[in-house]
């Protein structure tokens, strides 16, 4: 394979970082505006809060899976987004065995008829003047995987490698020699295996192209449009503060009338019966001296 750098000639960076920037922009709009179900465990005002932040953090990763398409397709790949792509029953049988790491890098020949099902990727990219092809899973790993799901995305990208050069190949795409599957992992927390994912720091390297650029640019250009929202989104939560909701307090309960010697005396004053005297401070004062010393 040719080891070419790539360079983006139908459209030039700045074009492409200006259409991310907007859309980054638009689509903090867009958290900020939606209907967002209010959370029981927030006030109201701190609860569209943390929905717009987290709305807006959901919005991200396709502008990421955005900036690598477009990155790649300026270049002058040949770029297909959101497909499936299938695989073999031989290739899936591999990468569930232990033999998968000798035969890793030893292609499958892909045969129709023995499909046995399709991957879901984000992004197939295929540059024939290199003669290369990826395939691409891309997360912006804020948070870990569930390991059902990232085991069976493991599996799926493990077996395209072994079929995917062959089934291009097949659909017309004779010069690819090479092909990769890849989780694209922007933050770095999906929790995917090393030998699969390309962290932030390898991405620019493994496609020859200044990518991380445009990603981060719109990434500061969304943190912007964000921080431009903050006080007006925090005002309400700040007044909430200020004059806080108390609970309202039960009213009172009417009180048994109580029981006991309270009560026993209350009832000898109704009827007229004299109090006891009361107790002097010496309890023996009553008792004569002779008495008192027996």
């Amino acid at each position: 394979m040719r080891r070419t750098k790539m360079t983006m000639r139908r459209l030039g960076a700045t074009e492409i970082d200006d259409s991310l920037n907007k859309a980054a922009r638009e689509a903090v709009k867009a958290a900020i505006e939606a209907d967002h179900a209010v959370d029981p465990l927030f006030r109201p005002e701190v609860s569209r809060l943390v929905s717009a932040y987290a709305s807006a953090a959901k919005r991200h990763g396709p502008l990421i899976e955005r900036a690598i398409g477009d990155a790649l397709e300026a270049a002058g790949c040949t770029v297909f987004r959101n497909l499936g792509v299938p695989v073999t029953q031989g290739a899936l049988e591999l990468a569930e065995s232990h033999d998968y790491a000798m035969t890793a890098t030893r292609p499958i020949r892909f045969v129709d008829g023995k499909i046995a099902g399709f991957v879901d990727i984000d992004i197939l990219a295929i540059d024939e003047e290199r003669e290369v092809a990826w395939a691409l899973s891309i997360k912006r790993g804020g948070g870990a995987t569930e390991t059902k799901k990232r085991r069976a995305i493991e599996r799926d990208l493990m077996a395209l490698r072994l079929n995917l050069g062959s089934y291009l190949r097949q659909q017309g795409y004779s010069r690819v020699t090479t092909a990769h599957a890849f989780v694209v992992d922007y933050l770095g927390s999906a929790g995917f295996s090393k030998a699969i994912t390309l962290t932030r720091e390898k991405i620019d390297d493994v496609f020859g192209l200044p990518i991380m650029e445009s990603i981060d640019a719109m990434t500061q250009a969304m943190k912007a449009a964000l921080d431009a929202e903050l006080a007006r989104l925090l005002a309400p939560v700040v007044r909430g503060m200020e004059r806080p909701v108390l609970p309202k307090r039960p009213e009172a309960l009417a009180r048994p009338a109580p029981l006991g010697l309270h009560a026993h005396s209350r009832r000898r004053r109704r009827e007229g019966v004299p109090e006891k005297p009361l107790m002097s401070g010496r309890p023996f004062d009553s008792l004569s001296t002779e008495e008192s010393e027996q």
